[in-house]
């Protein structure tokens, strides 16, 4: 080389390159047109000799550019066998970064002359377009320039896309695969305009509702794409469809049949590449986008623009790629302007809006194609036409494989790999993936190896790159090679592609690509170059992937193998693809199969692969696969949409993960809901492969998706799928035929909906023939089809063969009349039929397992009034039947009413709008009288309606009790609710007078539940109606809204109600909307034969119904003044029996308050008496205030906000009377007035003052008159804007003055907690707790002051109140208190950041002695028990206790503790804690840190503590050295009678050193291991200690991993432990075998009293050899044997000798039954020790505890989830109500509903100790809610929590019901 110049070096190359690729000119002319896009190949076809047309493509690589020329030559290098020499000189001369030569230029030159490059696309100077003035040239000339131009047009597309004709060449070895193969017709639907409208997951319902407008099944041509549009405006067609659909392919096969002439309406196309218009970074005029941008004219540019604009209508412009679009759309109205200059330049998005709207160009058809939901706002206006690309079906499969294997001898096979893989099948529906399967298909086949395809589109994609690459290196090279070879290149395409996706590009310009990526991705065509038109006069060349999909791989693949990523980087680029494009605009625009990718790579199917091209290990890669299962399983738990449900589908089945496909299976919801997005038979497959593995059986939901009949197969065999539901117009014939086959192989499917869709009767006949093989079918749904009368037909014909069938709906389809009589001809005859409902479009049939039925005649038959109905009824024997809308009018109902009572008619009669009068009424009413089952007449003249509804056949009715009147119109006190037998009129807006009345209630004798609401009877009516209601004897409930009443009528319903003892409830509002309700109870109670709400027994039984649920008299929204109040008044004392006076909305003033508290000792049986929402001066709230010491019977006063009172009475003699006057502004003036009143009051029991205005001032002198008022309960005065000195003072002043005081609590949070707590007697325990004050140096001395002049006070807690360090020392040195104990407890945040050496520093500075020491640092708590006054010796007790402390070798004493000497007892330091400690009888740390020095001193206390009783060391943190010290302390303790060690987790070697300290504890009486692990060696020697432990009582062994084995050995030992007393051996294995073991054992502990055998796995087996020997245990008091499942057989084995002493019984979770439960319950009847029973999670559906004779000592009753229902609970609550001392009730998580709530609410008044009520999650509704609520207020003194959380209580009635009484929780 060196000898040589460099002109010869060069020349020498060029000849020796010319020779090497003249031996291979396709390769090189292949190569030439990807680098250089736009050649003309014209002159290199024309040359005659092969070395001369190497030349002339050589010449035109090189003049391109050095870049270009670089990568050529690398391509040659790797493409091509040359001799090594050859190689290296190329790579030296040509492939480095230097510049060419100057002296080669000539090599450079172009030959050909420039006119001839103008077919390849080279611009034109812009001057020439649109100048002005525009040059003349004639008609001819300018036809002339047109015509070359359309020529030149042709002659480009047939250049770019080639001819339409079919190739036959196929892919040779060694030859590069194109993507574009032979054009195969894709699969083209029409759809709607109106589709681009809607939100993609917005149900289409006017689209489906709606006519068809289009035949949108059929498959489209190209041509059919340019039909159907006419007029003279612009067409814009938009083309949807997923990525890889084919719609590039489709657009090139547009402008392909264009240039060969094939679709002539047409005379220029033009085709644009979103993804390119990127790149164009000017404004352009339509003129410049046209011929700048895409070809330029030869000549006259101008006129040839001229000829576009007047020809428009023949302009094609296609836009491919509308979603790759970059750059923000302009806005609507500047896209809608009337007419654009054609010559202003404007952005690319502008010129593409402007020629939609027609702004530009008007006329021209515009096509562009994006994938769905990429859609901007003008084009939802401007689109005429839609289509979607669906891409392959099979036969598009068939074609396309057979073009590709053309003339190859395996073609056949190729062709039945693919009809024997479904998978495969599936995957080759999309065109893109297709091509990439017939490649790899061809390489296999080429190789001869066995056919193993992949399963996974990754796989598929994997596979395609190792054939790719592995043809061009040779078969031979395997795999790894050339993953380790070309690892690099791949990784800098991969990271190409990620940032290209990550910055929205898609295309590259060469200098942002390295060299050797483009020469590797060029030599195996994974890019593919052309060139791009940037500007006017500019161009470059550019890379893009040869699909987009194919760059996400990529951009995926790198993610996987990049070094730079790590796993938590993975995981943050996975997410689903949303539809909502504006939501996810900045994500996920140019993403679709991303996710796919990376779940694919996941697999452990791609590990190798990654890992060889990473050059990682396979644990290096499996973090990163882990990290993207992980985010699958976090998106399976969330509520998805449906596309990204379909997505996930995906991507789980990527992953190969059996694992996670049943995880995401078991989260998928009861209802999966798809709409509005095409779905094929890959999407559902996927979602089918979840199905199966669901936790239950799901619905299936498809609105509005465009589901292909080949779909359907994917759902076969699928025995998940319980409902589906298809509703879309693009379901034909074909699509029913299809699911005929699927349907009988869905097993569980119990309702089918068909609605919306187009099947006709072929599809029916099909359907029908599948309905008889599909006998689980329970509902088929086929409304707003295209069924006619034959469709009805089939029908009918299937009904007797599907037994199970309850419901067929075929409305909304084209059914006659005739066809209809002939169906009610047929359901007659049918035994299974209970109705046939057709009403205008409706056609529904009802089965049942009665054989009543229903016929309703339609609208269209107009029965006239003289047309015979017994001929039409009679026939229809227990039939409902309908003729409403009809013109029968009252003569025609009079014949009716006649025909009436001779029918069977089962449910309803409606003969609604047939023109009736009121003379109709009376015949209608008589012939109700007539028909004894008539349950409820309605009818309204003013809405046209008349409606009978009967009573069905007895067993319906039974199953299915009717609620005849809604729960809004019963009051909360209504004890029962309508009776099934009662009998409903409402005759509203029929315009009923006065005069009318008595003609009506003839006609009324029988109606229970009367409505006259809107008419115009008046105050004369209601007067008239009241006399006429002793007549109505089965009335129940009478209902006179809007009837024109007044204050005349509210006296005359009173006197009524007061003198007819059976009307319980009166309701009057006289406001806007009048309402007036009467309800009657007593004479139906007499009269009712059947059902609970109706049994009265005794005459004690009704006086106590009487007493829970008294009469009401309610009157809301008038105007009552003094006089008529009284006059009112007057005449509610005459009613007999409790009364309840409520009034709402009611002005009164304060003589009227006078007047209601004169009238309070003449209304002897009023029980309560409501004002609510009437605002009442302070005076008159002092009036009512003062009735508790008038009136002694009332119970409660209750004032909030002024605007509400309630006043409580009982009939008895009172104890304890409640005030509560809660934010009424009571400021300090008011008190005298106020404590002369409460001070007259002499049983006073709780007073609550809270939300006043008192301050200090009215604070103080409330407390100095506090011994006057006599309080025995508790005295609420928070809220009343105290000052902290204030609230100091009366604290304090509350507890010295008043001996009756023994708690008092004040907090200054925003709230302003104070409160006061009372006792009868004199107790000597008095509290002071005070939290949220602000306490500095001198607020502490005086606290220390006061708290020492409080005589007998023992507590004071101190809660946050920024005592610091030095202040807790000065409060504990200067508190000084009378000889007594004094615990004071001090809780502050810093006390978490405090060591404990300097709170036991603090603690030692108390004045007097310490007998009790309690530090939690979690509790941020220090507490101190002292004595006082201070003793040198013989201190009482004392307990120091470290709770969750860290004692560190420098904090476990101050730091002049540290340096102590054992040897040396005389230090002081020591002297002083042995002084305060050495008589120490409890020790107890527990979650503590000990370090060794720590353990030493705790070992060196224990030597010391000689009389230490109790010794606990639970959960502490000690090394094995610390325990060795602490076994050494424990080991000379031979006093202690108590050892916990419980919670710890030591080693065994740990363990076994604790056990030998047990050694000679002969006087241990109580044994904690608790969670402590012991093996059997360890429980070896535990045995051995336990032997000598005679006096033990109590043993813990829980939790310690007992085995039956271990039980055995503890067996042994127990035999001496004849004073055991507690054993529990709960949450260990012992098992039935451990139980043969102990059972044994147990009666010979005479002393045991409580076993706890729970959570042991013990079976029925074990279970009731347990129970035999707990039989001879009669001593035994408690009894734990939950949690495990031993049954009804040990249930009713122990029930038969239960020990008389028992005192808790746990059966919770053990499977006991009925005959269990009701054993157990008769048992325990006998135990009248009994406090504690839980039978929790135990099921018995029809059994209830019977405690009929009552449980006195019973205090806790847990029936959780034990499925009691209404009808059990009032057995249940009748024998809770003899247990006079339970304080809590556990019914949580079963079916209680209001009934159920409504016996609980009768007794609750009752259980005057009932603490707690749980009702959590049961089916308690609004009138459950509130009679709980006001059995409640009837014992203001219980103390209960009611918990209704999860119950169906509306939001507002909860939180109204709380807010009166926060006893109730819903939360």
């Amino acid at each position: 080389m060196d000898s040589l110049n460099l002109q010869d070096d060069v020349e020498s190359l060029q000849h020796h390159l010319v020779g090497v690729l003249s031996k291979d000119l396709e390769w090189l002319t292949l190569k030439a047109k990807f680098f250089l896009p736009d050649l003309d190949l014209t002159p290199v076809d024309e040359a005659p000799d092969p070395t001369q047309k190497v030349s002339l493509l050589l010449g035109k690589l090189r003049a391109h550019g050095p870049s270009t020329w670089r990568t050529f030559i690398h391509c040659v290098c790797m493409e091509h066998t040359m001799p090594l020499h050859l190689e290296t000189m190329l790579l030296s001369v040509w492939g480095t970064d230097s510049e060419v030569p100057s002296q080669n230029r000539y090599f450079c030159e172009d030959a050909f002359p420039k006119s001839q490059l103008h077919h390849s696309g080279l611009k034109r100077p812009s001057s020439e377009i649109g100048s002005s003035p525009h040059r003349k040239c004639s008609r001819q000339q300018q036809l002339g320039s047109v015509r070359r131009y359309e020529k030149l047009l042709r002659t480009l597309v047939l250049q770019r896309y080639g001819s339409t004709q079919v190739r036959t060449t196929v892919p040779q070895k060694g030859r590069p695969f194109s993507f574009s193969q032979t054009y195969v017709d894709l699969v083209v639907r029409r759809g709607k305009v109106t589709w681009l409208k809607e939100n993609p997951e917005k149900p289409r319902g006017d689209a489906l509702s709606g006519p068809l407008e289009v035949e949108d099944g059929a498959d489209l041509k190209v041509q059919d794409l340019f039909k159907g549009q006419s007029g003279a405006g612009t067409k814009v067609t938009v083309l949807l469809g997923k990525p890889g659909a084919g719609k590039s392919m489709l657009m090139h096969r547009i402008c392909q049949m264009w240039a060969n002439s094939e679709l002539d309406q047409f005379s220029k196309v033009f085709l644009f590449e979103f993804r390119q218009l990127n790149l164009v970074n000017q404004e352009l005029t339509l003129p410049q986008l046209l011929f700048e941008l895409y070809l330029s004219p030869e000549d006259e540019p101008g006129a040839i623009f001229q000829h576009l604009q007047e020809n428009a209508q023949r302009v094609l412009l296609v836009f491919d790629g509308l979603d790759e679009f970059l750059f923000p759309w302009p806005s609507q109205g500047r896209c809608g302007e009337d007419s654009l200059d054609p010559t202003l330049p404007l952005p690319v998005a502008t010129l593409f809006s402007s020629l939609c709207s027609g702004s530009l160009l008007p006329g021209c058809w515009v096509v562009t194609t994006s994938r769905p939901g990429k859609i901007p706002d003008f084009l939802l206006e401007t689109a005429t036409s839609v289509f979607e690309v669906w891409g392959f079906e099979w036969l598009q499969i068939e074609k396309y494989v057979s073009n590709f294997f053309h003339g190859l001898p395996f073609r056949d096979t190729a062709l039945t790999e693919l009809r024997d893989n479904t998978q495969l099948q599936s995957l080759c529906t999309v065109p893109a993936l297709c091509c990439i399967i017939c490649i790899c298909l061809y390489h296999l086949l080429l190789q001869g190896s066995t056919i193993n395809f992949p399963s996974t589109v990754t796989q598929v994609y994997m596979q395609m790159l190792h054939v790719f690459i592995s043809r061009k290196q040779g078969a031979s090279e395997d795999k790894d090679a050339w993953m380790s070879k070309d690892s690099q290149a791949l990784l800098g395409l991969g990271e190409l592609a990620f940032n290209g996706l990550k910055v929205k590009q898609i295309v590259f310009y060469p200098g942002n690509i390295p060299e050797r990526v483009v020469a590797f991705a060029a030599t195996h065509n994974l890019l593919s170059s052309f060139r791009v038109r940037t500007g006017i006069q500019q161009q470059k060349t550019c890379y893009a992937f040869v699909h987009l999909s194919l760059q996400e791989f990529f951009a995926a693949l790198y993610l996987m193998v990049s070094p730079n990523i790590d796993k938590a980087d993975v995981g943050c680029h996975f997410f689903l693809k949303s539809k909502w494009s504006l939501r996810t605009k900045a994500r996920t625009e140019l993403l679709d199969r991303f996710h796919t990718f990376l779940s694919g790579f996941s697999s452990q199917t791609c590990q190798p692969f990654l890992s060889h091209l990473s050059q990682q290990d396979e644990a290096w890669v499996g973090t990163k696969q882990a990290a993207i299962r992980q985010v699958l399983q976090g998106l399976a738990a969330r509520n998805l949409t449906g596309p990204k449900m379909i997505q996930l589908c995906h991507c789980v089945r990527e992953t190969q993960d059996a694992e996670l496909v049943k995880q995401a299976g078991r989260h998928l919801p009861f209802s999966l809901d798809f709409h509005n997005f095409p779905l094929n038979y890959t999407d559902l497959a996927a979602l089918t492969s979840l199905i199966n593995h669901a936790s239950a059986s799901v619905h299936l939901d498809f609105s509005g998706c465009s589901l292909e009949p080949q779909c359907l197969d994917a759902l076969a065999g699928c025995e998940k799928i319980e409902s589906l539901r298809v509703r879309s117009r693009k379901c034909r014939d074909a699509f029913a035929e299809a699911l005929s086959r699927t349907l009988p192989t869905m097993k569980n499917l119990r309702k089918l909906e068909l609605t919306g869709n187009n099947i006709s009767v072929q599809g029916i006949g099909h359907l029908a023939q599948a309905f008889t093989d599909c006998l689980q079918l329970e509902e088929i749904n086929l409304q707003d089809n295209r069924l006619n009368d034959s469709s009805c037909v089939k029908i009918i014909e299937i009904l007797h063969k599907m037994q199970r069938l309850q419901k067929i709906d075929l409305s909304r389809n084209a059914v006659s009349v005739s066809a209809v009589l002939a169906l009610a001809k047929e359901a007659v005859s049918y035994p299974r039929v209970t109705t046939l409902e057709v009403r205008q479009a409706q056609i529904i049939i009802l089965f049942f397992v009665s054989s009543g039925k229903t016929l309703e005649m339609p609208r269209s038959q107009n029965v006239k009034k003289n047309e015979p109905l017994k001929k039409i009824m009679t026939q229809a024997r227990k039939l409902t039947f309908s003729l409403s809308g009809n013109q029968l009018e009252d003569e025609g109902c009079r014949e009716l009413a006649e025909t009436l009572p001779d029918l069977q008619i089962a449910k309803q009669f409606n003969i609604s709008d047939n023109e009736l009068s009121q003379s109709s009424i009376y015949c209608l009413l008589t012939s109700a009288n007539a028909c004894k089952n008539v349950v409820e007449l309605d009818i309204s003249l003013k809405n046209k309606t008349a409606i009978f509804r009967f009573a069905g056949d007895q067993e319906n009715d039974e199953a299915q009790p009717r609620a005849t009147v809604s729960n809004t119109q019963l009051s909360s006190n209504s004890p029962e609710p309508p009776s099934p037998s009662a009998r409903v009129i409402r005759l509203r807006h029929c315009g009923f007078q006065s005069r009318d009345l008595e003609k009506l209630c003839r006609e009324l004798g029988s109606c229970s539940h009367l409505d006259l609401s809107n008419n115009h009877l008046g105050n004369k009516g209601i007067e008239k109606l009241t006399h006429l209601l002793p007549g109505l004897r089965s009335l129940q409930f009478l209902i006179l809204n809007e009837n024109r009443a007044s204050l005349k009528a509210v006296f005359c319903l009173a006197s009524t109600f007061s003198d007819l003892e059976w009307i319980h409830e009166v309701d009057i509002s006289l406001g806007r909307q009048q309402s007036i309700s009467v309800r009657c109870i007593g004479r139906a109670r007499e009269q009712s034969t059947c059902g609970q709400w109706a049994k009265r027994k005794t005459q004690q039984e009704s006086l106590e119904w009487d007493a829970h649920f008294p009469k009401s008299f309610c009157l809301r929204e008038c105007q009552m003044d003094p006089p008529n109040l009284k006059k009112l008044l007057r005449i509610l004392k005459m009613c007999q029996g409790l009364l309840e006076i409520k009034f709402s909305h009611v002005t009164m003033n304060d003589q009227s308050i006078e007047m209601l508290l004169d009238h309070l000792s003449q209304l002897h049986n009023l029980n309560l008496l409501l004002l609510s929402q009437t605002t009442l001066s302070l005076n008159s709230i002092f009036l009512l205030t003062s009735a508790i010491s008038l009136c002694e019977q009332i119970q409660k006063v209750e004032v909030r906000s002024q605007n509400y009172v309630c006043l409580y009475f009982t009939p008895g003699k009172r104890k304890g009377v409640s005030c509560r006057l809660t934010d009424c502004c009571i400021s300090q003036v008011d008190m005298e007035q106020l404590c002369h009143i409460l001070g007259r009051c002499k049983d006073l029991g709780h007073l609550d003052l809270s939300g006043n205005l008192l301050g200090d001032e009215g604070l103080k002198y409330l407390l100095k008159h506090l011994p006057q008022m006599n309080l025995s309960g508790s005295l609420n005065l928070s809220r009343n804007n105290i000052s902290q000195e204030g609230a100091l003072l009366c604290s304090t002043i509350a507890l010295s003055t008043c001996t009756q005081a023994h708690e008092v609590s004040v907090s200054l949070d925003p709230e302003q907690k104070f409160l006061i707590q009372f006792t009868e007697h004199q107790e000597p325990r008095k509290i002071l707790r005070l939290s949220r004050f602000n306490f500095q140096q001198e607020h502490i001395r005086r606290l220390a002051t006061l708290v020492g002049q409080v005589p007998k006070l023992t507590d004071l807690i101190l809660a946050n109140n920024t005592v610091s360090l030095p202040g807790l020392q000065l409060l504990l040195n200067l508190v000084r208190m009378p000889p007594g104990m004094l615990r004071i407890s001090v809780e502050e945040p810093w006390m978490t950041m405090t060591s404990v050496t300097a709170l036991l520093d603090a603690s030692i500075q108390a004045s007097g002695n310490i007998t009790k020491i309690s530090i939690s640092r979690q509790q941020s708590l220090l507490h101190i028990e002292e004595a006082f006054p201070q003793q040198t010796e013989n201190p009482a007790v004392a307990i120091f206790r470290l709770a969750q402390c860290d004692l560190g070798a420098g904090q476990t004493f101050p730091c002049r503790l540290i340096q102590y000497d054992l040897a040396a007892s005389q230090n002081l330091a020591i002297r002083r804690v042995v002084e305060k400690y050495i008589r120490l009888q409890e020790l107890s740390w527990s979650q503590v840190h000990l370090c060794d020095a720590s353990t030493q001193l705790l070992k060196t206390l224990l030597l010391s503590l000689l009389e230490l009783k109790k010794l606990r060391l639970t959960a502490i943190v000690v090394s094995p050295e610390g325990v060795r010290q602490v076994a050494s302390g424990l080991s000379h303790c031979n006093t202690v009678e108590e050892l916990d060690l419980s919670k710890n987790e030591f080693g065994v070697e740990s363990t076994r050193v604790l056990m030998g300290a047990l050694e000679g504890k002969c006087q241990l009486r109580s044994l904690n291991l608790s969670s402590l692990q012991l093996d059997v060696l360890v429980l070896n020697e535990l045995a051995q200690r336990l032997r000598g432990m005679s006096l033990l009582q109590r043993l813990d062994l829980s939790n310690s991993g007992l085995s039956s084995i271990g039980c055995s050995h503890l067996s042994a030992c127990l035999r001496n432990a004849t004073n055991l007393e507690d054993l529990n051996l709960s949450r260990n294995k012992i098992e039935d075998a451990g139980v043969q073991h102990l059972s044994p054992i147990l009666p010979t502990l005479l002393q045991l009293r409580k076993i706890d055998l729970s959570w042991n796995g013990i079976s029925p087996t074990g279970g009731q050899k347990l129970a035999e020997a707990l039989t001879l245990c009669v001593q035994v008091e408690e009894l734990h044997l939950g949690a495990n499942t031993m049954g009804d057989l040990m249930a009713i084995r122990l029930a038969q000798n239960l020990p008389q002493n028992l005192k808790v019984l746990y059966l919770c979770s053990n499977q006991i039954g009925t005959e269990g439960t009701l054993s157990l319950g008769q048992a325990l009847a006998r135990c009248q020790s009994i406090e504690e029973v839980s039978l929790e999670e135990n099921i018995f559906a029809e059994g209830i505890l019977p405690l009929s004779k009552g449980l006195l000592k019973l205090r806790k009753i847990n029936l959780t989830s034990c499925k009691i229902n209404d009808q059990m609970t009032k057995p249940l609550a009748s024998s809770l109500v003899l247990c006079h001392d339970l304080e809590e009730i556990l019914l949580a998580w079963n079916s209680l509903g209001n009934e159920g709530a409504t016996e609980l609410a009768r007794v609750l008044p009752q259980m005057n100790q009932l603490k707690k009520l749980d009702l959590e999650g049961n089916q308690i509704g609004s009138l459950g809610a509130q009679l709980l609520a006001k059995g409640l207020a009837k014992g203001p003194g219980i103390q209960v929590i009611c918990s209704l959380w999860k119950n169906p209580v509306p939001k507002d009635t909860a939180q109204l019901l709380q807010s009166q009484d926060p006893r109730l929780n819903f939360s």
